[in-house]
């Protein structure tokens, strides 16, 4: 039984990723990184995390430092990052059929908190699980699991990136990828995700159709 629906959040519930390419951006020049710029951006989208610092130059082991300083530079940002469009409406459905929503992100937890209560979204959500680098979804799902108690098939990741479905696979958790996000389609579908919603409606039908009884076997 599905009782709860865990988030990603750039990219998936917040139109942030212009602001994060525009953070990343002002690294690389100053790094001398290839820039995201709007020409290769379709490019991008078509890449793995990897795939995109060997194309842009960047090494892996910088990453993390980035992280940091991405997350610093989000704080005063987040007076201008929406929802995205049917989110809200997402959110307020699923906690209408009485299930818990959490977000995992590798953002920072004050850049959410204060996301959400300009949002007047604070008690959407039940808690947050943050940080942990690029790499550390599954870690981050397998802590949630073992904070809360909760077994994965009581759980569904929603999330727009390669990496958030193959993390969910590693910890056996069903996932909804979402087109609107940062990923292209084929690239998601590449790590084999359960479902891949085309807008949030989606989301909450997938939901439905997963939370029905089983029909009865015919004698």
């Amino acid at each position: 039984m599905i009782t709860h629906v865990v988030f990603d959040f750039d990219g998936t519930l917040a139109n942030s990723l212009d602001v994060a390419i525009a953070l990343y951006n002002e690294i690389a020049e100053k790094k001398r990184y290839g820039k995201m710029t709007a020409d290769i951006l379709p490019e991008l989208r078509e890449m793995t995390v990897r795939e995109r610092c060997k194309r842009l130059g960047v090494p892996l082991y910088m990453l993390p430092w980035m992280g940091v300083r991405i997350g610093r530079s989000f704080r005063s940002a987040m007076q201008s990052i929406e929802f995205n469009e049917g989110v809200p409406e997402l959110l307020k459905e699923l906690r209408s059929r009485g299930l818990e929503l959490l977000i995992l992100s590798s953002n920072d937890e004050e850049n959410i908190r204060a996301f959400l209560k300009r949002h007047s979204a604070e008690e959407w959500v039940k808690d947050l699980y943050c940080g942990g680098g690029v790499f550390g979804k599954a870690r981050r799902l397998r802590a949630l699991l073992k904070r809360t108690g909760l077994r994965p098939e009581q759980i569904v990741y929603v999330g727009d990136e390669h990496r958030d479905v193959v993390a969910c696979k590693q910890v056996g958790v069903r996932v909804i990828a979402v087109r609107w996000g940062a990923d292209a389609e084929e690239l998601l579908k590449q790590a084999g995700p359960d479902y891949i919603a085309e807008h949030p409606a989606e989301v909450a039908e997938c939901l439905g159709r997963w939370s029905e009884p089983a029909p009865a076997a015919h004698p």
